[in-house]
């Protein structure tokens, strides 16, 4: 029953090796597509390679520059603090998190904040 939830298997790493001209966001506004264009040239190349949906993901963060990487890495860091050590990645979280995690401006560090109530719970 639970291996209807596991990832299926699909090797990679030579489909990656094999793409000639790749779509790379390198964290740099000047040189970037929009994020939205970035993200329809990773599906769409994706769709004609037959890649699983699954892996889109994997594709879009091994196409990420070294900028954007490190602002991945730090949101990474950030989502596994929150979940307790447990974030599962598709392509609709990476989606949103290359549209919020605002590699479009410059690299700037993450605020965090914490909330409390009036009543002074945290």
């Amino acid at each position: 029953m639970l291996d209807a939830f596991k990832l299926k298997e699909f090797d990679l790493e030579p489909v990656l090796k094999s793409w000639k001209n790749p779509p790379r966001f390198l964290g740099n506004p000047k040189k970037d597509p929009s994020v939205d264009t970035w993200l329809d040239q990773v599906k769409e190349g994706c769709v004609e390679r037959k890649i699983p949906k699954d892996y889109w993901h994997k594709v879009g963060q091994h196409f990420l520059g070294d900028k954007a990487k490190k602002r991945m890495e730090e949101l990474k860091e950030v989502l596994r603090n929150l979940h307790g050590g447990n974030y599962r990645w598709d392509w609709k979280k990476f989606k949103t998190a290359m549209r919020n995690m605002g590699c479009a401006s410059p690299l700037a560090p993450f605020t965090f904040l914490l909330l409390t109530s009036d009543r002074g719970h945290r």
